[in-house]
This record gives C-alpha cells, structure tokens and sequence, in this order.
C-alpha cells in the first residue's frame, strides 16, 4: 500500500512540475512579446515640415520627396555577403536615415539627398556621421545637399541650391 501511495504523490508531484513549468515558459514568452506604440504624433519634426513645405515649392514636377529614408535603402555594399567586410559595412548604413531625397516621378531614380542640418551636426560624433554619409553617397554617386536649418527659408534660395546640382 504505502509504495502505491508513493507512486501515485510521484506522479500528482511530476504532473505538478510539468504544469509550473509550462505556466512558466508561457509567461516567460509573454514577457518578450514586443510592444510598440506611435513614436510621436507626426513623422517629421516641426523644423522638417516647414523645410518639406519650402521644398514642396522649390522642386520641379517631375520630382517626388521622399522624407526620412534608410542609407541602405538607397546604396548598397559593394562586396559580397560572405566577405569578413560585408556586415559590418552594411551595418554602418542599416542604421542611419537622411532627411529627404528627391526622386524622379518616372522610375523613383534617386537623384539628390537632402540633409537639414539643426544644431546636432556641430558635435563631434554627428559631424564624422555626416562625413561618412557624404563619402558613401559619393562613392554610389549621389549627391548630398546640406542645409543650415532655419525658421523660415527663401525658396528661390533653396531653388538654386537644388538646381546646382
């Protein structure tokens, strides 16, 4: 008697483990779901508006603006993946975006890269990410425009700025 007992505890006492342990993994899963909200109520900053809104004005119509895109949607590594280079290129661009890039409406052929420069490119760390940028988009032959951010721009200003390239 006492050894059915026994075994009959054993197994309430396995079955008991197994159930904690599934309650377990299940709240361990939930507790990596990932969650994500809306960043903020607009996609582009106040500064970034007003220039998109100037920009609106200053390109011709055969052009589109493509506000806030990845580097790495625009160029590619040039070496091929299994080089002991190719990621850690790839992963210089993956991570940075540009302010603006206009595009031929016919066939979206990027043709200049727009950066609005606030007060952050006067850091150091922002200044060698901007070099780098400019030297990228020169090696794929694209060209990259800065300019200074301001409150308000003169379009004709602006308007030779672009046509100059």
């Amino acid at each position: 008697m006492n050894q059915s007992y026994f075994t009959i505890i054993l197994w309430v006492g396995i079955i008991l483990l197994v159930s904690l342990t599934i309650l377990f993994f299940k709240l361990l899963v939930h507790k990596k779901d990932f969650r994500y909200k809306l960043k903020g109520p607009y996609l582009l900053s106040k500064g970034e508006k007003v220039f998109f809104e100037v920009l609106l004005q200053s390109i011709s119509s055969d052009l589109y603006i493509c506000p806030k895109v990845r580097v790495a949607d625009l160029i590619e590594v040039d070496l091929p993946k299994n080089d002991k280079h190719f990621w850690s290129s790839f992963n210089k661009i993956s991570k940075k975006h540009v302010d603006f890039v206009l595009c031929k409406r016919s066939d979206f052929t990027p043709k200049l890269v727009i950066e609005l420069d606030g007060g952050s490119h006067k850091t150091r760390i922002r200044s060698q990410r901007d070099v780098f940028v400019n030297e990228s988009f020169s090696q794929a032959d694209i060209p990259v425009l800065h300019v200074q951010a301001q409150d308000s721009y003169d379009i004709s200003q602006i308007m030779a700025q672009i046509k100059s390239y």
